[in-house]
């Protein structure tokens, strides 16, 4: 059975406590106290990554990692598996050297351009540029791009035992946080995997539901909406420095990898056509990040940090409809969790908790550009 079929077949057995809910008037989350839970341990040599989304499936939880640095190397994604009750201690598959494994198998054409791309030297040398240039040194038109990486999106859990997930595709330049979007792809992965399948064309390339030229949709959570079970998408566009626009997308569940079966949000409508997109917010610092449906206050919780934002606080906002309207951000202080200004990767975790007990992750950077995640704890009034 193909994967399509696998997650069409899934979606009819669903049973999900997440419903659409009514408008109603504005409420703020108020946070009651703000803990922390403590730093993921793992069997792996694993001595720093980011990201770390998460999907319960059973049991167990699957996080997804981004940038992955091993004795042995770097990966661009890894994963890991851990108890409900013990959601700090990974388990997870290792290589000879008992380094963390990548998540992602890479294509042909993405191996061979990371095997073979070697930038001018002049691309590395970013502490003598001045402010204004991109790359020091180098002439015009010089291409700096060091590597393709594919890091993960949210994840969403079909029955327990199959799990999907958006990923972006990037190319890597020299300079720090240069970074081009290439796509926005689906991948499958199984319980007990650690070990996400993307599935591929005609020619042995993995399929992109969303282009280069196209937001990154990959924030986003399952919603059941009568018979109807749901998928929406949440993208960051528009960026200008750290303001951003965010666009929202919906499609059936059983039509995720069908580009045509998208709708987009208007402002008032949905509209099949992308460009007729309208933002749900503008000009935010840094994103929207997570989004779950919180039974605690009745509403859509969404939760963010990075340094745009200002990594020392978690940006709280809440929304009757996934569409909005979205209140203005509530700031909750991490600082006294060790979190810093140069923090990022906030976000919420309905894996371990929905209600008035929220669990959440951020990344602390600590030295020589390595740091580590690290899990806290929120109650609300």
């Amino acid at each position: 059975m193909s994967p399509l079929a696998r997650i069409a077949a899934a979606a009819l057995f669903l049973v999900t406590g997440c419903t659409a809910a009514k408008p109603q008037a504005p409420i703020l989350p108020v946070t009651k106290s703000v803990s922390l839970v403590g730093d993921f341990t793992t069997n792996a040599w694993a001595y720093g990554r980011d990201a770390g989304n998460s999907v319960r499936m059973g049991n167990e939880i699957l996080w997804a990692f981004g940038d992955t640095f091993t004795w042995t190397g770097f990966e661009c994604a890894t994963a890991a598996w851990s108890s409900v009750d013990s959601p700090l201690e990974l388990s997870e598959p290792v290589g000879p050297w008992f380094e963390s494994l990548p998540f992602y198998e890479l294509s042909s054409t993405e191996t061979q351009f990371n095997k073979e791309r070697k930038p001018p030297r002049c691309c590395k040398q970013t502490k003598a540029c001045s402010a204004d240039q991109k790359y020091c040194h180098c002439p015009t038109g010089t291409d700096c791009r060091t590597r393709i990486a594919i890091w993960p999106g949210d994840m969403i859990s079909i029955d327990g035992q199959l799990g999907i997930h958006y990923y972006e595709k990037v190319e890597v330049g020299s300079a720090p946080y240069d970074f081009r979007h290439l796509g926005t792809g689906i991948a499958i992965v199984r319980d007990g995997d650690t070990k996400a399948t993307r599935p591929s064309g005609d020619d042995g390339e993995p399929l992109l539901i969303f282009g280069p030229d196209e937001p990154n949709f990959l924030r986003g959570l399952l919603v059941e909406e009568g018979p109807r079970l749901v998928v929406y998408l949440y993208a960051a566009s528009n960026r200008r420095k750290c303001q951003v626009d965010i666009l929202l997308a919906r499609v059936d569940l059983s039509n995720v990898f069908r580009q045509g079966e998208y709708r987009f949000w208007t402002g008032s409508a949905w509209s099949p056509s992308l460009a007729d997109a309208a933002p749900v917010l503008d000009t935010i610092r840094g994103g929207l990040g997570s989004v779950t449906w919180n039974r605690h206050l009745n509403r859509y919780l969404s939760a963010f940090s990075d340094i745009c934002s200002g990594g020392g606080a978690l940006q709280l906002r809440t929304a009757p409809l996934p569409q909005g309207p979205w209140t203005d951000a509530v700031a909750v202080d991490l600082s006294s969790l060790g979190a810093t200004p140069d923090s990022y990767a906030g976000q919420i975790h309905s894996s371990l908790g929905i209600d008035a007990e929220l669990f959440f992750s951020f990344y602390q950077p600590l030295e020589l550009g390595v740091g580590r995640l690290r899990l806290g704890r929120m109650v609300l009034e």
